[in-house]
């Protein structure tokens, strides 16, 4: 932000967001175009007006967003518009529109119980790169269960539709 030093130590709060019905926040926030994309414990992703912290929509994943979100233009079918690509910690990649909170698509990459999203997902050109990891530590708490089932992936899906391209 090239403040200086020295100029630190007058920073005042501006504004704050609390996330309703969650007592953690794990997400990284994200600001572009003047706006604050950030997921929630609760798999709420909400756009927020940097200046005011005023919230411009909400969008309602599948599982908790615990990875900052990605904004990129689309392309093909989507072309044209900003677009928040992330991902869940049910390990579906969501596009949806920055400026309306739309759903575009949706895709579950890994099947896996225990596969979970937690890094932002890369774009590059017109391909949405997403890496999964597991919760497999958790689940290997209960004494039944066989370990490392797991080991992990990367998607390249189509960042206009979602589809899978490779894995």
């Amino acid at each position: 932000a090239r403040l200086p030093a020295d100029q630190v130590s007058r920073l005042k709060l501006k504004w704050a967001f609390g996330f309703p019905g969650v007592n953690r926040a794990f997400a990284q926030p994200i600001v572009v175009g003047g706006r604050v994309f950030v997921g929630s414990a609760n798999g709420i992703v909400y756009s927020l007006n940097a200046d005011s912290g005023c919230q411009h929509w909400s969008f309602k994943a599948d599982a908790p967003v615990r990875a900052a979100i990605t904004i990129g233009r689309g392309s093909g079918t989507t072309a044209g518009r900003w677009i928040a690509y992330f991902g869940d910690q049910g390990a579906t990649t969501y596009a949806v529109d920055a400026l309306t909170g739309e759903l575009l698509w949706k895709r579950r990459v890994e099947a896996f119980l225990g596969a979970i999203i937690t890094g932002a997902p890369t774009l590059a050109d017109d391909t949405l790169y997403v890496a999964t990891s597991s919760g497999e530590e958790v689940i290997g708490a209960n004494p039944k269960y066989e370990c490392c089932k797991f080991r992990g992936s990367v998607s390249a899906l189509n960042a206009a539709t979602g589809e899978v391209r490779w894995k």
